[in-house]
């Protein structure tokens, strides 16, 4: 009786682990062996759960406006550190330190960041992994677990 209650025991620790690793996977998302770095005004500031969202305009190398959206810190997170509420607003001028997506990813109706579909419209490579916001003033701050300045 004692076999089985230990193959059952570790049958539930693995799969109560399952959603856990596929929800925190930053590098199936994300290619966290580059940065890059964006530079431009938030357009908006979603705060949903699980990660928070931000917007940023940006130009691109030929000059063209580009809305990028960097996944960022998770709920809990965010409410812990009120100066990202307080100074992650619309019109407010910052850089940010991301990695770029290893493949198109896309926003559901929800705005949660998921994987491809072959079949979805809305696919985006320009969201990304967030890491450090830098704002005019020279302040950073911590918006995901991504690269730092």
């Amino acid at each position: 009786m004692r076999p089985a209650f230990g193959i059952t025991m570790l049958a539930v620790v693995i799969a109560s682990g399952i959603p856990a690793m596929a929800h925190h996977s930053e590098a199936l998302y994300f290619d966290m062996t580059k940065a890059i770095t964006l530079e431009g005004l938030i357009l908006r500031v979603e705060r949903i759960n699980p990660h928070a969202l931000i917007f940023i305009q940006s130009k691109n190398e030929k000059g063209e406006l580009e809305t990028w959206t960097i996944q960022g810190a998770g709920l809990v997170v965010v409410a812990r550190k009120p100066e990202l509420k307080e100074r992650l607003k619309a019109g407010i001028w910052v850089a940010a330190r991301v990695f770029p997506p290893r493949n198109p990813l896309y926003l559901d109706d929800t705005q949660t960041v998921l994987l491809t579909r072959p079949d979805d419209p809305k696919t985006s490579s320009r969201i990304v992994g967030g890491g450090q916001i830098r704002f005019s003033n020279g302040d950073v701050l911590a918006f995901g677990g991504g690269p730092k300045f």
